[in-house]
C-alpha cells in the first residue's frame, strides 16, 4: 500500500509538471504577441485607408448624382447637351475608379503566419499511459549459427513499441569457471 501510494504520488507529480510546462509555454506565447498586434495595427491602417477612399468616392458620387439631377431639370436643350457630356465623362471616370475600391484584405487567412501546430503534442499527451515491457523477440532458429567462439542469433520483433536493442547473454563453460559475455 505504501509503494502504491508513493507510485501514485509520483505519477500525479509528473502530470502536474507537464501541466506546469504547458502553463509556462502559454504565458510565453501570450507575451510574444507583438507580431500579432503589429499585424493588427497594419491591417487596421490599411482598412482605415480603404474606408477613407470609399468615403471620398461616395462624396464624389453624391456630387455627381446631384449635378445629374440638376441637369435633368434643365429646360434649355443646348445647355443640357453641354453640361450632360461633362457629367457623363465624370460618371465614366468615377465608375472606372470605383473598381479600385474592392477590399484586398482576406480576413479568413489573416493569422496563418501566427498559427501553432499542436497535433504532435496532443497525440503525445493523449498517448500517455503506464509503461509496459515490450514483447520478447521471436528467434529465427533457421538463421542462427554457432562456432567455437561465435554465436549469431537472428530475431524479429513484431512489437508495437520501438525497441532499439535487446541484450543477449550467453555462458561458456570452460570446466574451471563460467564466463558470461
Amino acid at each position: 500500500q505504501v509503494n502504491t501510494a508513493m507510485h501514485e504520488a509520483k505519477l500525479m507529480e509528473e502530470c502536474d509538471e507537464l501541466m506546469e510546462i504547458i502553463r509556462q509555454r502559454k504565458q510565453v506565447i501570450a507575451h510574444r504577441r507583438f507580431p500579432l498586434l503589429l499585424w493588427q495595427v497594419m491591417k487596421l491602417r490599411k482598412l482605415a485607408q480603404q474606408v477613407a477612399n470609399c468615403r471620398q468616392c461616395l462624396e464624389r458620387s453624391t456630387v455627381l448624382i446631384n449635378q445629374a439631377e440638376h441637369i435633368l431639370k434643365e429646360n434649355d436643350h443646348a445647355r443640357f447637351l453641354q453640361t450632360a457630356r461633362n457629367v457623363a465623362e465624370r460618371v465614366a471616370m468615377a465608375t472606372a475608379s470605383s473598381q479600385v475600391l474592392i477590399p484586398d484584405i482576406n480576413f479568413n487567412d489573416a493569422f496563418e503566419n501566427f498559427a501553432l501546430d499542436f497535433s504532435r503534442e496532443k497525440k503525445l499527451l493523449e498517448g500517455l499511459d503506464y509503461l509496459t515491457a515490450p514483447n520478447p523477440p521471436s528467434v529465427r532458429e533457421e538463421l542462427c549459427t554457432a562456432s567455437h567462439d561465435t554465436i549469431t542469433v537472428h530475431w524479429i520483433s513484431e512489437d508495437e513499441f520501438s525497441v532499439s536493442s535487446y541484450e543477449l547473454q550467453y555462458t561458456i563453460f570452460t570446466g574451471q569457471a563460467n564466463f558470461i559475455s
